[in-house]
């Protein structure tokens, strides 16, 4: 009886997690426009694929990120030293873990909230906003 309640346990458990996360599926690649809460005129645009992604400003400068799923939402970029150089800024985060990125909640069909720090330094790195899908 004990085995079945803890199958059932599980199970359930299993099914809340899985739609609980499946929002993040319609984010994992494409085109996106990214706005940052409380600095309205900072924008980016980025192409995702499953393991990489392209950043460009609004001056079109690019930045190129290597990208490792921890979960169907959230994920660990690193700047790719393989496609630009890298500032010491961009090394020392790299070797800190990365920028740590968390999709949170979908905000409408196109939009989903998220949250990005680098990975060892969280307090003092934390940004928030919006990823919004192209048309």
């Amino acid at each position: 009886m004990t085995s079945i309640r803890f199958f059932i346990f599980s199970f359930l458990l299993c099914s809340f997690n899985s739609e609980n996360t499946s929002f993040c599926q319609n984010f994992k690649k494409g085109s996106f426009d990214v706005m940052i809460d409380g600095e309205s005129d900072i924008y980016f645009r980025i192409e995702r694929t499953e393991e990489s992604q392209v950043e460009t400003n609004i001056y079109d400068d690019k930045v190129y990120y290597s990208i490792q799923w921890m979960n169907d939402c959230s994920y660990i970029q690193k700047f790719d030293k393989s496609k630009m150089k890298l500032t010491d800024e961009m090394r020392m985060i790299n070797k800190d873990g990365g920028i740590v990125v968390e999709l949170l909640e979908v905000q409408n069909d196109t939009c989903i909230s998220y949250q990005s720090y680098v990975k060892k330094f969280k307090n003092l790195s934390l940004k928030k906003g919006l990823f919004c899908q192209r048309k």
